[in-house]
């Protein structure tokens, strides 16, 4: 699922320091879809030197059991499925603290193999380029993502091998130490399998920031959005947004982006207007524990059903401890609602409606400066009214990382 109303930022964050917030891709939580490793969480032991290039290679392992591999209400068929992901982060220039320009490479393919049901087995890859330079008061920016997965996806209610790439460029001037405007635009393509409704999307935006005191930025920016939707009714939206970012202390930080958005349809359907955010917030009570907590609501097109988008609203709460500097336990968890509309006339019958939650409890243990090794478990559960897509799934799982 992909956010539309979160815009490229480049520009100072209460801590000081730059970064760049670009449209994730949000996917359900499965074996096939952990993240690729940020560059800033990499430990302070020295990397690879190429050149003037910081090297970071990695192997990481992994056996899950899964007893519902096609999210299916019922003749449910379960697997062992066996992973492999090498990967490797390239950093250049200020790639740690991101206040200079500098750029980085992630890549890392997943291979699976699944032990009963050998017709899944499949090449994952993730990958993300990010490029930033700063001359002055000037700020350019660059990241192109690929996401390229087989696992099952919600709206579809079984699996689906796709394709997205997302691109998105930033341009920013700093007109005072308080006040920063910028323009982005990005585009986001969703190549899904044949069956599937595929969607490319386009869009661009200007914003401006100012900071109200040394804690506190508010600002304000206007999105424009084209969707096009095979088989379906192309799509074009306004959006109007506010958005803020608080840092009390150190331990404490909130941020924000909240609007109203005007979705037309070339259907010839009335338009669809709704509000649309994103809000967020990260809470470090002591130095080993850390809470995080995010609300948003979304709108995007279904890649299964002909003719209709749908609205997710949800939240996901995560908590990691440290209990020693090797051993770190967690739990993450989140809610959406789905909630389907019509995006022309001719579509008729009762609307979709799903309600899907998940909870991943997990471990992880570091044995020395290259080695950790982790397990988890996670529930998640669809409640729909097309009872096509209810489904409930157990996955238990083990995992070893090496870093070269």
């Amino acid at each position: 699922m992909l956010s539309n109303i979160t815009y490229l930022s480049i520009g100072r964050l209460p801590a000081r320091r730059c970064v760049t917030a670009l449209i994730a891709a949000l996917v359900p939580a499965a074996y096939a879809d952990e993240p690729l490793p940020e560059l800033s969480n990499k430990s302070a032991n020295a990397p690879l030197h190429y050149g003037p290039f910081d090297l970071f290679p990695s192997v990481r392992a992994g056996a899950t059991y899964d007893d519902n591999i096609y999210i299916q209400s019922a003749n449910k068929t379960d697997d062992f499925i066996l992973s492999v992901a090498p990967g490797v982060v390239i950093g250049l220039g200020d790639y740690r603290e991101k206040v200079g320009s500098f750029g980085s490479l992630e890549y890392s393919p997943n291979f699976l193999l699944y032990t009963l049901n050998s017709r899944n087995n499949a090449i994952d890859q993730e990958g993300k380029l990010r490029l930033e330079y700063k001359p002055g008061p000037w700020a350019l920016a660059l990241e192109q993502g690929l996401r390229d997965y087989s696992g099952p996806e919600i709206d579809v209610g079984n699996r689906a091998n796709r394709r997205l790439y997302n691109t998105a460029i930033g341009v920013q001037y700093e007109i005072s130490p308080k006040t920063i405007v910028g323009v982005d635009a990005t585009q986001l393509i969703n190549d899904y399998e044949s069956k599937f409704n595929s969607w490319n999307e386009w869009t661009v935006g200007g914003w401006a920031d100012y900071w109200i005191t040394p804690k506190i930025k508010l600002g304000a920016g206007l999105n424009g959005g084209w969707v096009d939707v095979h088989n379906s009714a192309n799509q074009h939206y306004e959006q109007a947004l506010l958005r803020a970012a608080y840092i009390a202390t150190e331990k404490v930080d909130f941020r924000a982006s909240a609007g109203v958005e005007w979705r037309h349809f070339d259907s010839g359907r009335d338009a669809h207007v709704n509000g649309v955010f994103a809000l967020g917030a990260t809470y470090k009570p002591v130095e080993k524990t850390q809470v995080r907590l995010d609300l948003y609501r979304r709108n995007q097109s279904s890649v299964v059903l002909q003719d209709q988008d749908y609205t997710t609203t949800g939240f996901a709460l995560g908590l990691r401890q440290s209990m020693s500097d090797r051993f770190i336990v967690g739990v993450s968890g989140g809610y959406d609602h789905l909630s389907y509309f019509a995006t022309a006339n001719t579509v008729t019958g009762p609307k979709r409606v799903d309600d899907y939650f998940f909870v991943r409890p997990n471990v992880e243990w570091t044995f020395n400066g290259h080695l950790s090794a982790g397990a988890f478990y996670q529930y998640r559960k669809n409640d729909s009214k097309g009872s096509t897509f209810n489904f409930s799934n157990n996955q238990v799982g083990l995992s070893s990382t090496y870093s070269f």
